[in-house]
């Protein structure tokens, strides 16, 4: 009886663990008619990668607070300026890109917003494509919003080289 009762003990622990890890859900297939939120911060992730495309530096400055940091697994923060200097150094190249599943969450001083991003990318002739998930922090300076952090976090690599195109049911 007692081995019965340690053994219930057991399993109840054990499913309770278990419980409490994330269930992946399935992707609705619905379309989603975007928010005013959600226009608004993906039109600023586009400006912010066709400025890191077409190596307008000035430009993608602007976007980042002073004290912005790009945090990845297994890495030290990398300081904005850093970031800025990587893709802008002439050995890299962003060919192409898309964004999918993507959301924004305003917590009043701040707005989180997340989404998928494929691209078609080189550094120093090496292939660097893939599939990325992204989760950035946009802070209001004056009438602007700058990215103040970058979480992200190769989900796939992809050795195509043929530019990705967006479908329109992203």
């Amino acid at each position: 009886m007692r081995v019965h009762s340690l053994l219930a003990i057991f399993i109840g622990i054990t499913v309770s663990i278990h419980a409490q890890e994330p269930v992946k859900p399935k992707l609705n297939p619905r379309i989603v008619t975007a928010t005013r939120l959600v226009t608004q911060f993906s039109d600023l992730e586009l400006q912010m990668l066709k400025a890191v495309q077409k190596k307008t530096q000035p430009a993608l400055q602007a976007m980042l607070t002073d004290d912005c940091a790009i945090e990845m697994p297994n890495a030290d923060p990398l300081p904005g300026e850093d970031w800025i200097d990587s893709v802008m150094a002439k050995d890299y190249s962003l060919k192409s890109f898309a964004l999918r599943e993507f959301s924004a969450v305003d917590l009043g001083t701040a707005v989180v917003v997340k989404f998928e991003r494929r691209e078609s990318a080189t550094l120093k002739g090496k292939n660097e494509s893939g599939e990325f998930f992204v989760v950035d922090v946009w802070k209001k300076d004056g009438e602007k919003w700058k990215l103040a952090n970058r979480f992200v976090s190769r989900t796939a690599a992809t050795a195509s080289k043929a530019p990705i195109k967006p479908t329109g049911k992203q």
